[in-house]
């Protein structure tokens, strides 16, 4: 057998080198778990990465982010991840996208064998969760928090998808540690700033490691995927297995919300904006968002530009809903 830089793995049982060589993965976030993520998976030889990232290098990041240096503070993440990860192995196809996931084409995500979830927010896990279910790809999603981690497989209309679980995160869990809770409050007009989350290389390393292990087993077809919700306590070196059951009232891939509508009337004059106070008022919320097919709508713009449609089917996020509400907008003159 020839030592070639991937002989050692392809002495493992089941393991196809040339299937890896044609398989696309999504990487969503590269930041503490996103650089081991993107580290192992191209130095096992995947065909193609693609990077989606629109946050720039700071300081702090450079204690457990390991594709950045001092010299690239300021500069884009998803772009230096690309070039370092390219010199780590020419042979992967490496393509980034230097802007916010929402931005991104749906035919991107379409691409993919694997979607893989490295984000630090609950309303970024909620999207890129729901852009999965909509294009019918594999995810694997996780997250840290200091010497606390935790990962999950979602396999669109087979297993509990993210909002399917009950596991609900801490007030903590849904801050975020980068630009991009920022720049989010900015847009919906809060000016007070979040605290970082407290954060170490090990559990990035450790959480990267059991993610790309996921996407690489996806990818190859190989042994059994985690099925459930995996946390892992560090400081105690505890293991925990979360059992969740697929929610056939999940918004986003149950069953009965394909039958059941709740319809609210949108007249095609009135700005985005307006529709979501009415929403607000009328739900109780705090700052509704609308999606309609995985894509934040833009508050300032007109429902007319917005929806083409009759009708069409809208998902309603807000902070204080544990779940988006799906209705049914009428639009009418």
């Amino acid at each position: 057998m020839v030592d070639d830089r991937y002989s050692r793995q392809q002495l493992i049982p089941g393991w196809n080198q040339e299937t890896l060589s044609e398989s696309t993965i999504v990487l969503v976030g590269v930041g503490a778990i996103g650089s081991y993520v993107g580290t192992i998976l191209v130095s096992s030889g995947i065909g193609k990465l693609i990077i989606i990232d629109f946050d720039t290098i700071e300081t702090s990041n450079l204690n457990r982010q390991l594709l950045y240096r001092d010299a690239d503070v300021g500069n884009s993440k998803s772009e230096t991840a690309a070039k370092r990860l390219k010199e780590l192995n020419p042979e992967v196809d490496i393509e980034f996208y230097h802007k916010k996931m929402e931005k991104v084409s749906v035919s991107v995500y379409e691409e993919a064998d694997v979607i893989v979830s490295c984000l630090d927010t609950f309303l970024g896990r909620r999207w890129i969760n729901s852009m999965a279910i909509r294009v019918k790809k594999p995810l694997v999603t996780g997250g840290m928090f200091a010497f606390l981690g935790n990962a999950q497989v979602i396999i669109p209309y087979e297993t509990a998808c993210f909002e399917c679980q009950p596991l609900v995160p801490e007030e903590e869990l849904a801050q975020a540690c980068t630009p991009f809770g920022e720049e989010r409050k900015k847009e919906r007009g809060e000016i007070e700033k979040e605290p970082p989350l407290p954060a170490v290389a090990t559990l990035s390393s450790i959480i990267g490691g059991i993610m790309a292990q996921e996407a690489l087993k996806l990818t190859l077809n190989i042994g059994n995927h985690l099925q459930n919700y995996l946390f892992y306590d560090g400081l105690n070196n505890a293991t925990t297995i979360l059992e969740l059951v697929r929610s056939e009232e999940c918004p986003t891939c149950g069953e009965l919300y394909k039958l059941e509508q709740i319809e609210f009337v949108a007249h095609s004059d009135e700005t985005v904006k307006e529709l979501e106070v009415r929403l607000a008022l009328t739900y109780g919320l705090e700052k509704p968002e609308l999606m309609i097919k995985g894509k934040l709508l833009d508050s300032n713009a007109l429902i007319k530009d917005s929806i083409s449609k009759g009708k069409e089917t809208v998902f309603v996020l807000d902070k204080n809903l544990a779940k988006p509400i799906k209705i049914i907008l009428q639009i009418t003159e």
